[in-house]
């Protein structure tokens, strides 16, 4: 019979998700989870599987937690959360604050460039849910040429993340938010 497990395997993965999104999937080790989580290997190793495994999940509750926010600045659709959207990523936070990462799917777009299929598809049903969402924000305050817009503003915010990443500081973004809300009210104005 198995033994229970003496750990909470959502706050386990919740550690996971931070240390992959801090580091970066190849520098995150099942070393590194261990002391991060005070879990011992065999039991991570046990309940998640391979590190590519545990990643994918990784991935699926940072996809689900980035969901929940959207579901709260996009009500109602609409620009006004658009613009909230931009200036909510360049807002200050303290230094050890997980979020002057950046974004972890778009992290692991420019670490790993030739995922396995699972990761891939995990990022791109990532990056349409952002973009169906823009569009639905769009659509919603009656902006022409919705879909064009709301790939321009996934470019703009994916830059975006990948300057705070290198500076590890979400004002990096600061400019680009800028010209982000900047565009939307013109689109209302025109």
């Amino acid at each position: 019979m198995a033994r229970p497990r003496k750990f909470d395997e959502g706050e386990v993965l919740g550690c996971a998700m931070t240390a992959f999104w801090r580091a970066g999937f190849e520098a995150t080790t099942y070393r590194g989870l261990e002391s991060e989580t005070g879990v011992g290997l065999r039991s991570l190793h046990n309940a998640f599987g391979e590190k590519e495994a545990l990643f994918a999940r990784a991935l699926d509750l940072y996809r689900d937690s980035a969901e929940a926010v959207l579901d709260q600045v996009f009500d109602p659709p609409g620009t006004d959360g658009l613009i909230a959207l931009f200036q909510g990523m360049a807002a200050p936070l303290p230094a050890d604050d997980v979020r002057n990462s950046g974004c972890l799917m778009v992290n692991t777009v420019f670490e790993r460039a030739d995922p396995p299929a699972e990761i891939a598809e995990r990022v791109a049903g990532y990056r349409a849910m952002f973009r169906d969402r823009m569009k639905a924000c769009l659509d919603a305050d009656g902006i022409p040429e919705a879909d064009a817009r709301a790939e321009f503003l996934m470019g703009l915010l994916w830059g975006m993340l990948s300057q705070i990443r290198l500076a590890r500081d979400t004002t990096a973004a600061a400019p680009m938010a800028a010209i982000a809300v900047q565009t939307i009210q013109g689109w209302r104005a025109g």
